[in-house]
């Protein structure tokens, strides 16, 4: 097995190797021409990892597939693994993050220095609309690459994965918006005649997520014994709304406070009413939160909802996503214990929990331990 390094045609060019596979059944010589090394060192490395892998057993031998083309393969093979929100986030950033970049490259060339001029570009001009792309969307981009780069390693279609070798860019940690437990009861104080309040005061009182509050049915509800279920979610896939169930740890019954049974009572009552006037023309979804006609509220169209409602409040601005953070910040800080908050929000572990509300436990904890001291004083 031999191999030797060739030096660039052209003064600037890429540095390249050539690898000696011997003879084939024919009796032919075979030969592989690798590029695109930016210096003869890396050039050489890459000629002894070839060799060394020739030597176990374990080369892969470079073929003319290119990015796009193993991708395309990728997607459609995972699909089963995933659940369809995730597949279709996969897909979508794919088509819009990397393709448009890398996609025409061929994936034996693939590198490294490839991938970081990549991220620099989508930091400089990624959005749709050529303005820079966030760095959590980087990152996102970065994973999903990585995964798909991984399993070609795993399949034996390419040497080495090329995303292990760069890091991903750092970005400022951001504050989360959250309200305070008086500015949330002012936004509910200013919804008194609103159709969903009940909505916004189930997603206050128990931090529920988007999809779990679009998919909840009356079904799941024990108003009698305080009990809510949560079963399944509605969520966005591109363009479509899918009914899922939860993740393992998502599906959880939560306790419900009498305030809160209290308003899915009003609920109930006012989703009645519109029941009769409705007369024929109502649907009977048996979903909690339902438009006039009785069909079950899109994700979409809850976001939307809540950012009118806040638009008649006098509160700052948050997500919808952000009163979930409202309600676990607010908890922590009330000295509710953490494994409580855990298992209201449906977190694999309590360290998730801890991980994301990070912030609230150092003031937690400060005035516990006063307490502490003051037990001796």
């Amino acid at each position: 097995m031999k191999g030797a390094i060739r030096k660039p045609r052209t003064s600037g060019g890429a540095w390249s190797y050539r690898l000696d596979l011997g003879v084939d059944d024919a009796g032919k010589r075979r030969q592989r021409q690798v590029g695109n090394f930016a210096t003869k060192r890396e050039a050489q490395a890459a000629l002894n990892e070839a060799l060394a892998g020739l030597q176990q057993g374990t080369y892969v031998a470079p073929s003319k597939q290119t990015v796009r083309e193993f991708l395309d393969t990728w997607i459609d093979t995972v699909k089963p693994e995933l659940a369809i929100t995730a597949w279709t986030n996969y897909r979508e950033v794919l088509k819009s993050y990397v393709l448009p970049y890398i996609g025409s490259v061929r994936l034996a060339d693939l590198s490294a220095m490839d991938l970081k001029r990549w991220h620099g570009e989508l930091l400089d001009h990624g959005r749709r609309d050529g303005t820079p792309l966030a760095v959590n969307s980087v990152k996102l981009a970065h994973r999903v690459l990585h995964r798909a780069l991984a399993d070609g390693v795993r399949w034996n279609v390419m040497p080495a994965n090329p995303a292990s070798s760069v890091r991903v860019p750092k970005g400022e940690h951001k504050e989360m918006s959250v309200w305070t437990s008086e500015e949330a009861r002012r936004f509910l104080d200013s919804l008194e005649e609103d159709r969903l309040r009940g909505l916004w005061t189930l997603a206050l009182h128990t931090g529920m997520r988007r999809g779990e509050l679009a998919g909840l049915r009356w079904s799941d509800v024990d108003l009698d014994g305080g009990t809510l279920t949560i079963a399944q979610q509605r969520t966005t896939a591109g363009s479509k709304t899918v009914t899922m169930a939860p993740k393992a740890r998502s599906q959880r019954q939560l306790l419900l406070a009498d305030p809160t049974v209290a308003s899915l009572c009003e609920h109930l009552e006012r989703q009645v009413i519109e029941r009769f006037d409705a007369g024929v023309a109502w649907v009977e979804s048996g979903y909690v939160f339902v438009d006039e006609s009785g069909e079950p509220l899109l994700p979409q169209r809850i976001t939307k909802m809540f950012a009118a409602a806040i638009a008649r409040a006098d509160v700052p601005t948050i997500r919808l996503h952000d009163v979930r953070h409202t309600m676990a910040t607010n908890a922590l800080a009330a000295g509710v214990h953490p494994k409580v908050v855990q298992e209201q929000l449906g977190h694999a572990t309590i360290a998730v929990t801890m991980d994301i509300y990070s912030h609230v436990p150092q003031a937690v904890r400060r005035e516990g331990a006063g307490r502490i001291a003051g037990l001796f004083e």
